[in-house]
């Protein structure tokens, strides 16, 4: 235990004496990745539970507090309920863009931000052949931060929701569905 409070006191005295810029300080550009995790909040067809997977990104900050973000979602996803057994679902956002708002107009250490955006997106067939395939067209609305370990480096978290109608075949009367994902991302980026 008490190395667990020595080790928390040492990156707070080290996050509060090391001075870092948040906007343009480290450039304009920044490149990123990390991990991201889906939950879906209503059941559709296909049924999917909960998953993982990682992003990249490039993002652009053309003003202090505006960015686009131009990425790469990619997570595995089982099926349940009427989808049970059906594994290895790939759910793909290629590519996916985002228009960031940052909430500070100071330079921070931390840089909170809304976003909201668009993406094409498409599920992949799993273990099953059972039609599984679809591809579709999406929005998306999020909250998320920033925090500047330097001027060139940052780490991140952000929460999405994201409503995307997918078109599964193109045959018959039902060809279509929705999926409801509400992602959970980290980041680690590369400011220049």
């Amino acid at each position: 235990m008490k190395k667990l409070i020595v080790l928390t006191a040492a990156i707070a005295a080290l996050l509060l004496c090391h001075e870092a810029r948040a906007t343009t300080a480290g450039g304009n550009y920044s490149v990123g990745l990390g991990p991201v995790g889906n939950i879906f909040v209503i059941d559709s067809n296909p049924e999917l539970s909960p998953g993982v997977g990682g992003y990249l990104y490039f993002d652009y900050r053309w003003s202090p507090q505006f960015s686009t973000q131009f990425g790469v979602i990619v997570t595995t996803e089982d099926g349940q309920g009427i989808s049970a057994g059906d594994n290895g679902i790939e759910f793909l956002g290629i590519p996916t863009f985002d228009l960031k708002f940052y909430v500070l107009s100071e330079p921070s250490r931390w840089d909170p931000y809304g976003l909201i955006g668009i993406g094409v997106y498409a599920v992949t067939e799993g273990s099953n052949s059972n039609g599984t395939l679809a591809v579709g067209i999406g929005a998306d609305l999020g909250l998320g931060t920033d925090f500047y370990i330097s001027e060139r480096f940052s780490v991140g978290l952000a929460a999405v929701f994201r409503s995307i109608g997918l078109i599964d075949s193109t045959s018959g009367p039902n060809n279509g569905t929705a999926l409801f994902p509400f992602t959970m991302m980290g980041n680690v980026a590369y400011h220049f």
